[in-house]
């Protein structure tokens, strides 16, 4: 289990990594990024809005960190419509 996550990190896009490759890029819109980083006992993700840190949180998963991150992104995009 553990050499499949490190091969699934390895095979993503090196622009998806930060400077110290430690936090994967989930996704970048406008003017929002969300990373994911493994911590081993769990995932955690990061949602930033012009470089500064909006909201944050912890998975069991990458996969259920992904469906957080896009939870969180339809709040925000739902409140700023309104």
């Amino acid at each position: 289990m553990k050499a499949e996550l490190f091969e699934q990190k390895s095979a993503m896009p090196k622009d998806n990594y930060d400077t110290h490759g430690e936090r994967i890029l989930l996704m970048k819109d406008r003017n929002y990024s969300a990373y994911v980083q493994d911590l081993e006992c769990m995932w955690r993700w990061t949602i930033y809005r012009d470089n500064e840190l909006v909201q944050e949180g912890c998975s069991l998963s990458q996969r259920s960190a992904q469906e957080a991150v896009d939870h969180v992104m339809a709040l925000l995009c739902h409140s700023q419509k309104n």
